[in-house]
């Protein structure tokens, strides 16, 4: 070596140091035990260009740098499993060694022995599985930077105990489960940052507008949508989960700037019945590697305090009933590049590290413990059956013959969870209820699954809990609105059944002479509609009831029924054919022709009673201080149920629109601070003239308040202000007065244009919030109320449950020429309460016909 080149190596080696520290000090940061990176594999800074932490990772570059890791890596497998709403993938990412890459069909078997209860265990060489989720709420983003450098780390580490963790286990990585709402809290904080960055909480960077990122295109909290299923988003992963059968799965979650780090157990108070002990128990178990974790860093934490666990719709709970563990984690969040805190300042890239080190631990826990986790699994779904065994229910029956599209949209869900159907071989009644071979289906209580059956079906088991994060009732069935039951003895299945059947819509009769009708009891008799007078088609509907001749013989049609008579439409009849035709075959709906428009029972169809539906012109307010979820429940049953455009206004724009293009206009829950009174004074002007006013939840409480509607609302029961009560009980005091989210029994007039479509008196509601409405002193106007003696799905204390005995639901308040419907909750809770959100539909399309004549003497 000459005396130049001996000069000049340790320049040269210093210039490539210097060159490559930023990446050697991230990852010291990040990674501050870890040893040899695989140089091949780049890290998230070198192949994004900036530090992790210092900048907001759009999911564009999320996807570009896991399908990079995929490129360069034999550990690392990349797929896109569905879009979102934006039309932004839908990844999910698998690592593990090359050869259980290579045997992947052979794992994927043992996943599926695994939760077969008479299947042995899987053999020493059966990896585990850990699934790591990031990113359900878009704006609590520190988790998808974590998910990049998790990725990295199994990737690109060459220490024995990566290696060793690969070889035993597959980590699945779902970087980014709402894409939408990350995108729409990454584009505010990187457009807010300042350089240096602002620490101050009121700075904009850390306060993001209306509908913030927390929830997805819909305004979906998608982490509570895991077991009904209402979004596109949700269904990839449902179906990828039960591919993989985690043993682990972490839900990675932020909370306030001023907390510090939780980590499962939960508290005990708040763990449901149905499962065993030893469900959480083995929180415990892994409790332990979160621990050592962020003892390593100094991380302050805290666990089994507060989060509910008893619910499967959440992204944590939802592997308990599947004999997982399942774990929320919950980081204080920055919401920004740093926030003043009392914990000092809170930094992005501090938060992002806290999520890793728990990710990692997380996979080291599904190795260490692999054995366990296993048999825990194993055992969940034998003792399942045990359970079921002893269950008063055998099986369960569904299914209405008038409603085909709910009753498949309900089977469809059942099919996605995996859960065992079989066909109704033959026609039954099970508790008063006639259930039609055809049209209905059995579930059996016996079978693995059967305490996801149980959560769909039946009462939820009561959980007098004093942290609730959400609803105290989670099943599904009696949202639908759909005939079902429980059997304590055997009913006739039939045949398994493994596909949701394809819907016939189409015309019965070919072309009609003088109207095509169809049943307005089938949920897609609204999509019918949509597509009609979004084409301009005149349509009526039934005020009262008729018997009509049909190419099928006589066909009795109840209120609410779709009429769309030949006369006097802007088509001739071959071209009103055809777009009938289009209609209910996209609709699914069977449409019958009639030659005439006499009866044979009941009114005609050139009846009063049959009167014309207006295309309705419909106004959704949002914008801050609204509830984005409840005002996205509206938007979303317009864009799916009905295929009808909505227009999205601004609190602060009631003042300044012309409201006399609306004939609805609907408000949500809110504060409506930003409404002025000139506001006020135009929304009273419009309802005086024609306009209808649809408001639900808090928004009820804004309109009465602001003399919108002459309604009276019920208070709670004043306390004794001498009542002796203690600090240290105040969070179970105020929990355990709040009304979150029960199911009730009620009272409906389907007589009533609201009420069109609905088959029977009783129904159920969901009561989310304190607002309770006192009937109307005209009791035509009280559409829904709820029992004097309800039934209660769910935690509601007794306070609460005489305070809701005998309450309006849903009430019509005419006011001038209008009125407002006024709905004590949101109608279309969550997306999946498809019974009250026909009332809600109806509530748009028959505004105009919601009046009703005083009482004598009134």
């Amino acid at each position: 070596m000459s005396f130049r080149l001996s000069r000049l190596l340790p320049v040269l080696l210093l210039a490539t140091l210097i060159s490559l520290s930023p990446a050697y000090a991230q990852n010291s940061y990040y990674f501050p035990a870890a040893q040899q990176f695989d140089a091949k594999v780049p890290s998230p800074q070198q192949f994004l260009g900036y530090e992790i932490g210092s900048h907001y990772t759009r999911h564009d570059q999320l996807v570009a740098y896991f399908n990079e890791l995929a490129r360069v890596s034999d550990k690392v497998k990349v797929e896109v499993i569905g879009q979102s709403y934006e039309q932004r993938p839908l990844l999910l990412v698998t690592i593990t060694s090359p050869r259980n890459h290579a045997r992947s069909v052979e794992i994927a078997a043992q996943r599926q022995a695994l939760i077969d209860p008479a299947q042995p265990l899987p053999g020493a060489d059966a990896p585990a599985v850990a699934w790591l989720g990031y990113s359900v709420h878009g704006n609590e983003t520190s988790s998808g930077e974590a998910a990049m450098l998790t990725a990295y780390y199994l990737a690109a580490n060459q220490d024995a105990e990566t290696e060793r963790w690969l070889d035993h286990a597959v980590v699945v990585i779902d970087p980014a489960q709402n894409p939408d709402g990350r995108d729409r809290a990454a584009n505010w904080h990187n457009a807010w940052a300042s350089q240096p960055p602002s620490a101050d909480p009121a700075d904009k960077e850390h306060v993001e507008p209306f509908p913030s990122g927390r929830v997805n295109h819909y305004f979906t909290d998608l982490n509570r949508d895991w077991l009904a299923l209402s979004q596109t988003d949700s269904w990839p992963k449902v179906a990828a989960f039960h591919r993989w059968y985690p043993n682990i799965q972490i839900d990675f979650h932020e909370m306030g700037k001023d907390s510090t780090y939780y980590f499962e157990p939960s508290p005990k108070s708040m763990e449901s019945p149905l499962l065993p002990k030893s469900s959480y128990e083995a929180n415990k178990w892994l409790a332990r590697f979160h621990a050592q974790a962020l003892d390593a860093l100094g991380s302050l934490y805290y666990t089994g305090e507060n989060f509910d666990n008893f619910s499967p719709i959440y992204g944590s709970t939802y592997p308990d009933f599947h004999g997982a563990v399942g774990v929320t984690v919950e980081q204080a969040s920055s919401r920004g590049l740093v926030q003043e805190s009392v914990n000092g300042p809170l930094h992005f890239n501090f938060t992002v590290r806290n999520q890793v080190a728990t990710g990692l631990a997380s996979v080291r826990g599904a190795v260490e413990d692999r054995d366990r986790l296993f048999a825990l699994q194993k055992e969940f779904f034998r003792s399942a059956l045990k359970q079921a065994a002893t269950y008063p229910v055998n099986d369960w029956v569904f299914g209405d013959a008038a409603d085909a599209t709910l009753t498949n949209k309900l089977l469809a869900v059942l099919l996605q969870h995996r859960i065992e159907v079989h066909a109704l071989a033959r026609d039954i009644e099970v508790d008063g209820k006639r259930f039609v071979a055809g049209s209905a289906y059995v579930v059996p209580a016996r079978q693995p699954q059967f305490r996801l059956a149980h959560a769909i079906f039946e009462f939820t088991p009561a959980v007098k809990g004093d942290v609730f994060y959400s609803g105290t009732s989670y099943a599904v069935a009696p949202a639908y609105g759909l005939r079902y039951a429980g059997s304590r003895g055997a009913l006739p299945g039939g045949a398994l059944v493994e596909a949701v059947p394809t819907q016939q819509g189409g015309i019965s009769g070919g072309r009609a002479g003088f109207a095509y009708v169809a049943d307005a009891r089938d949920f897609g008799s609204y999509r019918l509609l949509g597509a009609l007078l979004g084409d301009d088609v005149r349509v009526r509907t039934a005020h009262q009831p008729f018997t009509a001749a049909t190419a099928t013989g006589d066909v009795a049609f109840g209120q609410g029924a779709v009429v769309i008579p030949v006369a006097g439409q802007r088509l001739d009849g071959e071209a009103l054919q055809a777009k009938v035709l289009a209609a209910a075959q996209a609709a699914g709906i069977m449409v019958h022709a009639l030659a005439s428009g006499r009866a044979a029972s009941g009114i005609d169809l050139g009846s009063d009673s049959v009167r014309v539906l207006r295309k309705p012109s419909i106004a959704l307010v949002m914008g801050e201080g609204v509830s984005a979820t409840e005002i996205g429940s509206t938007w979303f049953a317009l864009d799916t149920a009905l295929g009808l455009p909505s227009s999205k206004i601004d609190p602060v724009q009631l003042a300044s629109v012309d409201l006399s293009r609306y004939t609805s206009i609907v408000l949500s829950g809110g504060r409506y601070t930003t409404v002025s009174d000139a506001g006020v004074a135009a929304l009273k002007r419009w309802i005086a003239a024609g306009g209808s006013l649809v408001v639900y939840g808090s928004g009820a409480r804004w309109a009465i308040d602001k003399g919108l509607a002459e309604a009276k609302l019920r208070d709670g029961d004043k306390k004794d202000d001498a009542e002796r009560l203690d600090f240290g009980t105040v969070r179970d005091v105020f929990a355990l007065g709040r009304v979150s989210g029960n199911i009730l029994s009620a009272d409906i007039d389907p007589t009533h244009p609201l009420g069109f479509g609905v088959q029977q008196r009783r129904i159920w509601v969901n009561k989310e919030g304190g607002q309770v409405l006192e009937p109307a002193k005209n009791a035509f106007l009280n559409v829904v109320n709820i029992d004097r003696e309800p039934v209660v799905n769910g935690y509601l204390s007794d306070a609460n449950r005489a305070r809701v005995a005998g309450s309006s639901y849903l009430q019509v308040v005419p006011t001038g020429s209008g009125n407002v419907v006024l709905f004590a909750d949101d109608p279309a809770h969550r997306k999946y309460w498809y019974g009250t959100e026909r009332l809600l539909l109806n509530a748009l399309l028959q505004a105009n016909y919601l009046s009703t004549p005083k009482q004598r003497g009134e």
